[in-house]
């Protein structure tokens, strides 16, 4: 009696094992993050000369960003630290101005475009109060990354949400001497400001 039982119940027990084994895998499928788009992407740089005012600006950014899978929504998820990692990189030789191509020239020239063709930021940790995140990461520009805190405004949109943000920042600090021209008269301001925003969806 006692070797009929034994096999019986071992056959009981690996069934159930292979029963549960499609949950199992579903569980464990959803810890791991989901990768969202991101559309609407602009990156601007703003600064002023003894000249006037100009801004250089580019749609041509990659940004990656990845959340823990959630019901409870993407506002929610992020709202609760769900966000894993977010990086963005653009190509500097995409910035663009409204002052043609002289004015881009110099600001691919000035940024050294050729040796640093890339302007980046990467994630490590952010808070959020309200509507208004704050993040720090690394910003990597001519060469040099540095520790950084910016500052952005969450808006929820069908299908997603937007961020809008700005950083002030000494083009000196990232070794970049600003730029002279038209033989000296006109001369830009060290100070610039990096204006972004973009929308993410799952």
């Amino acid at each position: 009696m006692k070797r009929t039982i034994v096999p019986a119940l071992s056959s009981a027990l690996l069934w159930s094992c292979l029963a549960f084994l499609p949950a199992l895998a579903r569980a464990g499928s959803v810890a791991e993050p989901l990768t969202l788009t991101a559309t609407s992407v602009q990156v601007g740089i703003e600064g002023q000369s003894t000249l006037h005012g100009w801004r250089v600006s580019t749609g041509a950014v990659t940004v990656t960003a990845r959340v823990e899978k959630s019901v409870s929504g993407l506002l929610q998820e992020i709202s609760g630290g769900g966000l894993k990692g977010l990086d963005l990189v653009l190509g500097v030789d995409s910035l663009t101005s409204t002052e043609g191509s002289g004015m881009d020239k110099n600001m691919h020239k000035t940024l050294e475009s050729d040796k640093f063709p890339a302007i980046s930021f990467s994630l490590k940790s952010y808070r959020l109060e309200g509507l208004t995140v704050t993040a720090q990461g690394d910003l990597g520009i001519h060469g040099q990354t540095k520790p950084v805190t910016l500052t952005g405004l969450l808006s929820s949109e069908e299908g997603g949400l937007s961020l809008k943000g700005s950083y002030p920042l000494l083009m000196s600090d990232y070794g970049v001497k600003p730029p002279v021209m038209m033989f000296g008269t006109i001369h830009v301001a060290d100070q610039v400001k990096i204006v972004y925003s973009f929308k993410l969806s799952e």
